[in-house]
């Protein structure tokens, strides 16, 4: 459970604020805020499902300090707290992405490896979700996939008829997409312009008009990997001219695709783009820091209300959400978690987002603490979004649990 909660707001747009102060008589005047959750779980957290704003799950994994050997870790909110929901373990294992199906049950994504400290033999990892349970799911049907590391999942459906698709690379040189249907899992058939190339795939998505997107890397080719599959297979799509890394796709209420990602290089800046007439056309973020950002997040609910997250140089979340005149940076004033003088804290991204409405989401993410002899532990960050009445104050921080 919760050892301690802290709270940080981070403050949307004066437009969008607006309107829940005079446009709606139903709810009183105040805001909507990100407020931080600081938890006494030492852990990395990836990916996160929400479905109303007393009931989300996290997935990641926990590595202790010293440790050689990672452990899954899923936590719920429950609306006054996390609890830890156990997951069962193989070898090293890392989860990194997870998504909800028709009915509510949950997919999630990674991979195992013999040890943290030479994670060269990964193997491709599933998880399921149902009925308070998470449980492995066996992938023997695909045969031999050393190497594989599972990054994104998307699922259309439920029961039998469930569609489930994995997508990940092998060494960051050769993507894969497995998909599960029908009751087996199979590898799917990829377009003949990636063969021979050295290409990744990170994340993938359905949109409501039923096509799927999946999208990374491809080197030596300006556009990245943009993958669609509209019902007849998987086709190559040409991307913006630009050399980027594309790290997460969504679509929004009206089921249009949106990309975020990264362009590389020694201090990479975030990108965010949307399809309009067939072409990809950048979308403005208006910032409100001088920072460069980098996007790792993104998510819709079915009104179109959307957020991207990732990291903020140096070491800071961002975040940046729809308003009714475009795109918006969020600054985030976050309390600072109490560490000895001897660590460093570097890192803080978020990766996972989950929205259910306008005023409810939740974002999740980790940062690394390294101390003097080499020892290092992953922090968690867990933001939620919620309204803040007028003239109502953020609490000071709690002590340290003894």
């Amino acid at each position: 459970m919760i050892a301690r909660e802290v709270r940080a707001a981070a403050t949307l747009a004066p437009a969008l604020l607006l309107a829940f102060a005079t446009g709606c008589s139903e709810l009183p005047a105040g805001d909507l805020v990100w407020k931080q959750d600081l938890i006494g779980i030492k852990t990395a957290l990836t990916s996160v499902v929400v479905y109303s704003p007393h009931d989300a799950i996290a997935v990641g994994h926990q590595l202790p300090e010293f440790a050689l050997v990672a452990r899954p870790l899923s936590l719920r909110w429950t609306g006054t707290g996390w609890a830890e929901i156990p997951m069962p373990q193989v070898r090293s294992t890392a989860v990194l992405a997870a998504a909800p199906d028709d009915d509510g049950s949950i997919w999630a994504v990674g991979r195992s490896v013999s040890s943290e400290a030479e994670p060269f033999d990964a193997s491709p990892l599933v998880y399921h979700y149902d009925g308070g349970v998470w449980s492995s799911v066996p992938l023997d049907e695909l045969g031999d996939q050393t190497g594989i590391v599972l990054t994104g999942v998307a699922v259309s459906g439920r029961g039998a008829e469930v569609d489930v698709r994995a997508v990940g690379d092998s060494l960051n040189q050769a993507g894969k997409i497995f998909r599960y249907s029908g009751g087996h899992w199979s590898v799917m058939a990829l377009p003949p312009d990636l063969v021979g190339a050295t290409w990744t795939v990170h994340a993938i998505t359905r949109t409501r008009a039923g096509v799927w997107y999946a999208v990374g890397r491809r080197a030596g080719q300006l556009g990245g990997t943009i993958l669609v599959d509209e019902g007849a297979g998987w086709r190559s799509m040409t991307g913006p001219p630009l050399d980027v890394d594309w790290t997460a796709v969504a679509g929004d209420g009206r089921a249009i695709p949106y990309l975020a990602g990264n362009i590389p290089g020694t201090e990479t800046q975030g990108l965010l783009y949307k399809l309009r007439r067939g072409r990809w056309v950048e979308v403005p973020i208006e910032r409100r820091t001088s920072s460069t950002f980098h996007l790792l997040g993104l998510g819709f609910d079915a009104e179109g209300n959307g957020w991207a997250v990732g990291g903020l140089d140096p070491s800071k979340p961002f975040f940046a959400g729809t308003t009714p005149s475009g795109w918006l940076e969020s600054q985030v004033e976050a309390e600072v978690e109490e560490h000895p003088e001897q660590e460093e804290v570097a890192g803080g991204d978020l990766t996972g987002i989950a929205v259910h409405s306008e005023s409810v989401a939740f974002a999740v993410g980790s940062a690394l603490e390294t101390g003097l002899e080499g020892q290092s532990e992953f922090q968690p960050r867990i933001f939620r979004l919620t309204f803040r009445p007028a003239g109502e104050t953020d609490l000071p921080p709690q002590p340290p649990a003894p």
